[in-house]
Protein backbone atom coordinates (compact mmCIF):
# COMPACT_ATOMS: atom_id res chain seq x y z
CA UNK A 1 0.00 0.00 0.00
CA UNK A 2 1.15 3.53 -0.76
CA UNK A 3 1.42 4.58 2.89
CA UNK A 4 4.35 2.16 3.28
CA UNK A 5 6.09 3.89 0.37
CA UNK A 6 6.04 7.05 2.51
CA UNK A 7 6.70 5.34 5.85
CA UNK A 8 10.00 7.13 6.43
CA UNK A 9 8.37 10.50 5.79
CA UNK A 10 5.34 9.80 8.00
CA UNK A 11 7.56 8.53 10.80
CA UNK A 12 9.66 11.72 10.60
CA UNK A 13 6.55 13.91 10.72
CA UNK A 14 5.31 12.01 13.78
CA UNK A 15 8.70 12.00 15.53
CA UNK A 16 9.03 15.76 15.08
CA UNK A 17 5.44 16.36 16.18
CA UNK A 18 4.44 17.98 12.92
CA UNK A 19 0.71 18.69 12.90
CA UNK A 20 -0.27 17.22 9.53
CA UNK A 21 -3.21 15.58 7.83
CA UNK A 22 -2.98 13.20 4.91
CA UNK A 23 -5.51 14.28 2.28
CA UNK A 24 -6.05 13.44 -1.39
CA UNK A 25 -5.57 10.06 -3.01
CA UNK A 26 -3.64 8.49 -0.16
CA UNK A 27 -6.46 9.42 2.24
CA UNK A 28 -8.96 7.80 -0.16
CA UNK A 29 -6.83 4.64 -0.06
CA UNK A 30 -6.60 4.71 3.74
CA UNK A 31 -10.40 4.72 3.91
CA UNK A 32 -10.47 1.55 1.83
CA UNK A 33 -11.11 2.83 -1.70
CA UNK A 34 -8.23 1.56 -3.78
CA UNK A 35 -7.14 3.87 -6.52
CA UNK A 36 -3.84 4.75 -8.13
CA UNK A 37 -1.86 7.62 -6.66
CA UNK A 38 1.87 8.23 -6.41
CA UNK A 39 2.12 11.34 -4.29
CA UNK A 40 1.25 12.18 -0.72
CA UNK A 41 -0.94 15.25 -0.26
CA UNK A 42 -0.76 17.05 3.08
CA UNK A 43 -2.43 19.83 4.97
CA UNK A 44 -0.21 21.12 7.75
CA UNK A 45 -0.39 23.66 10.53
CA UNK A 46 0.68 26.81 8.69
CA UNK A 47 1.70 28.84 11.72
CA UNK A 48 5.14 30.33 11.08
CA UNK A 49 7.07 28.32 13.67
CA UNK A 50 5.36 25.09 12.72
CA UNK A 51 5.89 25.63 8.99
CA UNK A 52 9.59 26.30 9.60
CA UNK A 53 9.84 23.05 11.58
CA UNK A 54 8.06 21.19 8.75
CA UNK A 55 10.51 22.64 6.21
CA UNK A 56 13.48 21.54 8.30
CA UNK A 57 12.12 17.97 8.48
CA UNK A 58 11.21 17.74 4.78
CA UNK A 59 14.61 19.07 3.70
CA UNK A 60 16.40 16.61 6.01
CA UNK A 61 14.49 13.83 4.23
CA UNK A 62 15.95 14.97 0.90
CA UNK A 63 12.97 16.88 -0.47
CA UNK A 64 13.13 20.13 -2.37
CA UNK A 65 11.01 22.20 -4.69
CA UNK A 66 11.61 24.04 -7.93
CA UNK A 67 9.24 26.83 -6.91
CA UNK A 68 11.21 29.90 -5.81
CA UNK A 69 10.48 30.77 -2.19
CA UNK A 70 9.60 34.37 -3.04
CA UNK A 71 6.60 33.08 -5.08
CA UNK A 72 5.20 30.80 -2.38
CA UNK A 73 2.86 33.53 -1.12
CA UNK A 74 0.97 33.40 -4.42
CA UNK A 75 0.64 29.63 -4.51
CA UNK A 76 -2.17 27.47 -3.11
CA UNK A 77 0.05 24.40 -2.81
CA UNK A 78 3.62 23.40 -3.45
CA UNK A 79 5.17 20.14 -4.65
CA UNK A 80 8.26 18.76 -2.96
CA UNK A 81 10.20 16.05 -4.80
CA UNK A 82 12.70 13.68 -3.28
CA UNK A 83 16.14 14.25 -4.77
CA UNK A 84 17.08 10.56 -4.45
CA UNK A 85 13.78 9.12 -5.66
CA UNK A 86 12.03 11.38 -8.18
CA UNK A 87 8.87 9.27 -8.01
CA UNK A 88 8.35 10.39 -4.40
CA UNK A 89 6.43 13.65 -4.24
CA UNK A 90 4.73 15.42 -1.36
CA UNK A 91 2.20 18.14 -2.19
CA UNK A 92 1.53 20.57 0.65
CA UNK A 93 -1.19 23.18 0.84
CA UNK A 94 0.15 26.68 1.46
CA UNK A 95 -3.42 27.92 1.82
CA UNK A 96 -5.50 25.28 3.54
CA UNK A 97 -8.91 24.95 1.83
CA UNK A 98 -10.63 24.12 5.14
CA UNK A 99 -9.87 25.21 8.70
CA UNK A 100 -6.84 23.18 9.74
CA UNK A 101 -7.37 23.26 13.52
CA UNK A 102 -10.97 22.06 13.24
CA UNK A 103 -9.95 19.37 10.74
CA UNK A 104 -7.02 18.28 12.93
CA UNK A 105 -9.30 17.93 15.94
CA UNK A 106 -11.63 15.67 13.89
CA UNK A 107 -8.82 13.65 12.28
CA UNK A 108 -8.73 9.87 12.05
CA UNK A 109 -5.58 8.06 13.10
CA UNK A 110 -4.83 5.00 10.99
CA UNK A 111 -2.53 2.48 12.63
CA UNK A 112 -0.34 0.22 10.54
CA UNK A 113 1.85 -2.52 11.94
CA UNK A 114 4.62 -0.06 12.73
CA UNK A 115 3.40 3.54 12.67
CA UNK A 116 0.43 5.89 12.87
CA UNK A 117 -0.92 8.10 10.09
CA UNK A 118 -2.83 11.29 10.82
CA UNK A 119 -5.58 11.52 8.20
CA UNK A 120 -8.35 14.00 7.52
CA UNK A 121 -11.80 12.80 8.65
CA UNK A 122 -14.01 11.16 6.06
CA UNK A 123 -16.43 14.11 6.06
CA UNK A 124 -13.58 16.60 5.63
CA UNK A 125 -12.08 14.48 2.86
CA UNK A 126 -15.37 14.67 0.97
CA UNK A 127 -15.50 18.44 1.61
CA UNK A 128 -11.96 18.83 0.23
CA UNK A 129 -12.83 16.74 -2.82
CA UNK A 130 -15.91 18.92 -3.40
CA UNK A 131 -13.76 22.07 -3.26
CA UNK A 132 -11.24 20.65 -5.73
CA UNK A 133 -14.08 20.02 -8.19
CA UNK A 134 -12.15 17.81 -10.65
CA UNK A 135 -13.38 14.66 -12.38
CA UNK A 136 -11.05 12.45 -10.29
CA UNK A 137 -12.44 14.04 -7.13
CA UNK A 138 -16.07 13.46 -8.17
CA UNK A 139 -15.25 9.80 -8.79
CA UNK A 140 -13.62 9.60 -5.33
CA UNK A 141 -16.65 11.26 -3.72
CA UNK A 142 -18.99 8.73 -5.31
CA UNK A 143 -16.86 5.84 -4.07
CA UNK A 144 -16.54 7.29 -0.56
CA UNK A 145 -20.28 7.97 -0.30
CA UNK A 146 -21.10 4.40 -1.43
CA UNK A 147 -18.66 3.06 1.15
CA UNK A 148 -20.30 5.17 3.90
CA UNK A 149 -23.73 3.79 2.96
CA UNK A 150 -22.46 0.21 3.00
CA UNK A 151 -20.92 0.69 6.46
CA UNK A 152 -24.20 2.10 7.81
CA UNK A 153 -26.08 -1.01 6.59
CA UNK A 154 -23.82 -3.31 8.61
Amino acid sequence: MIEYYYEKEIRALNKNRIRYLVVGGMAVNLYGIHRLTKDMDLMIDLSRSHFEKFMKVIRALGYGTKAPEEKWGKLTAIAFSNRKDEDKRIDVFLKNPIDFTRAFNKRKIFRTDNFKISCVSLDDLVALKNKANRLRDWIDIGSLERMKKLKKKK
